[in-house]
């Protein structure tokens, strides 16, 4: 029977997939639902019909799962953050380690790995350091301030409070909201490219409790903003910098061309795993810093290095990876092609007096080809999504360093990029490590050890 379009069908969901979508079959043809959790049947309304397979929305739960728990958001039918905030903790866990293991197998290869549980975060909840939204103009004349609905350009949900982040920075969003409302000013229209207020980003350090506010606008005047300042300061006692974001182009994005610091010095600063971080409004910085603490001593542990040992660290971001493994190497090159991150990891090792640790603004292709001679004793890669470019694959294989760590944030391409790194028993997959940096997500972290052989 060919399946339609609004066609409702009950499921026995198998499994999870990658994007957070539980697996079923109907008439032998495979179903993602959304909102569904392993080991459930549900009522699914059909929403897409494909070549290969169905894109399908639980509608009614049949029969729950046992791990299946009250989530705590009011925003769980409209925000596509936490897919498996109704999944119980424990349970997400084995699911992510299951998704990794399944990764590494069917794409990559590798069988009879030894997948140990995912390593789980010390705070399940509240543990974001960061988070941004968005702007939109509501009924009479009133501002919304929320995240985007998923799978949509311009339709904004009013944010009441997200579980991610701290209460404090719940409070900030309902009071920001309050002002931009106040100020009489529309939100930014991304279609008509119109309007004022834009994007309202947060952060907030962990460790220290300061937070930093970036208000992102359209150009003109900030009404009122002595006024305003002065309102969130006098509230908000842990807060230290705010900071205003001019962004005039059409991309929807939290960045823009000016940041005019209007309270504070523009920054905060945290400490993760015993090093000291100063925190900007564009920053790159890990988003669970507890958790990302974990994983850094994690890879410290693996890493085992001696003194005289020489490190290079790819995407090194704004160092915090390299700095963690300075303490033990005897040099470390970090590799970044944006220049500002690379300007605060050289700041970032000055405040921690590292010495032995350089940073260098560089693609990380350029980097390897220009250095093809170099014989690295340890190479450390925390690529994007899309994972390692087959150009650095190559150039890591010709340095053929004794040992690789690679922490990824896409199973799929560490499976692709592990298997192209072990092709003709170069190296070995010695250890995998799932991390979850972001629980009631789908994402899931990886770190993966490789020795040559």
């Amino acid at each position: 029977m060919q399946i339609r379009r609004g066609q409702e069908l009950e499921l026995e969901v198998e499994r999870a997939a990658l994007e957070g979508h539980g697996v079923a079959h109907h008439d032998g043809i495979v179903v993602f639902v959304e909102k569904a959790i392993p080991g459930e049947r549900v009522r699914a309304q059909v929403r897409k019909v494909k070549r290969n397979f169905v894109q399908a929305r639980a509608m009614e739960v049949l029969r729950p799962a046992p791990e299946r728990t009250p989530g705590r958001c009011s925003h769980l039918a409209v925000c596509g953050g936490c897919v498996w905030q109704e999944l119980d903790y424990a349970a997400q866990l084995q699911v992510k380690t299951r998704l990794v293991a399944e990764a590494l197998e069917r794409l990559g290869g590798f069988r009879d790995l030894e997948m140990p549980l995912a390593l789980a975060s010390p705070q399940p909840f509240y543990y974001r350091n960061k988070m941004e939204f968005s702007f939109f103009d509501g009924d009479e004349s009133r501002i919304v301030l929320g995240l985007h609905m998923p799978g949509t350009y311009d339709r904004i949900f009013d944010l009441e409070a997200c579980f991610l982040m701290s209460e404090t920075s719940n409070r900030v969003v309902s009071r920001v909201r309050e002002l931009a409302t106040r100020s009489g000013l529309p939100a930014y229209h991304g279609r008509r490219h119109v309007g004022f207020w834009r994007h309202l980003v947060l952060r907030e350090g962990k460790s220290s409790g300061e937070m930093l506010i970036n208000l992102v606008t359209n150009a003109g005047t900030l009404p009122n903003q002595q006024q305003l300042v002065e309102a969130l300061t006098s509230e908000f006692p842990s807060l230290r910098s705010i900071v205003r974001t001019i962004n005039t182009g059409r991309a929807m994005i939290a960045t823009g061309e000016r940041v005019d610091v209007l309270h504070g010095t523009g920054e905060i600063e945290d400490t993760v795993g015993g090093l000291r971080f100063k925190i900007s409004a564009g920053s790159f910085f890990q988003p669970n810093p507890k958790q990302a603490e974990k994983m850094f001593a994690l890879l410290t542990e693996w890493a085992s290095m001696g003194a005289a040992e020489n490190v290079v660290d790819l995407y090194a971001g704004t160092g915090a990876i390299a700095l963690s493994l300075a303490r033990q190497a005897g040099k470390v090159t970090g590799i970044e092609q944006v220049a500002s991150a690379v300007a605060d990891a050289e700041r970032n090792a000055a405040l921690n007096a590292i010495g032995n640790c350089r940073f260098v603004a560089a693609d990380v292709r350029d980097y390897i080809r220009q250095h093809a001679d170099a014989r690295p004793d340890l190479v450390v890669a925390d690529p994007p999504r899309a994972g390692l470019h087959p150009d650095v694959v190559q150039g890591l294989r010709r340095w053929q360093p004794a040992r690789i760590l690679y922490v990824s944030c896409n199973p799929s391409t560490l499976a692709r990029d592990l298997q192209l790194l072990c092709r003709d028993d170069r190296y070995r997959l010695q250890r995998v490590q799932p991390v979850d940096m972001f629980p009631h997500t789908y994402h899931v972290e990886t770190v993966a050890s490789l020795t040559a052989q």
